[in-house]
């Protein structure tokens, strides 16, 4: 994990190895998302505005959707979940 301080101008500076795994220039403009404490950054199309539309695709879905009748089924626990 890469901590990175906020100067008083309210500036942060990525570092090299951070900057390294991305595909990001000088002078690139980037689209930001703040969700709570958590900063989305992702390069921002020339071609579109700096809207959170741009982000469309971005969280991709990790599962398939449930149906209603999926989603309304009773739940049975056989044993106590694993913490």
């Amino acid at each position: 994990m890469t901590t990175l301080t906020l100067s008083p101008g309210g500036q942060l500076t990525l570092p090299p190895d951070v900057l390294q795994q991305t595909t990001w220039k000088h002078a690139d403009k980037l689209v930001m998302l703040c969700l709570g404490d958590v900063l989305v950054l992702r390069p921002a199309l020339s071609s579109k505005t700096a809207d959170i539309s741009d982000l469309a695709g971005f969280f991709k879905r990790q599962s398939l959707p449930l149906t209603t009748e999926e989603l309304c089924q009773p739940v049975e626990l056989t044993e106590e979940p694993a913490l």
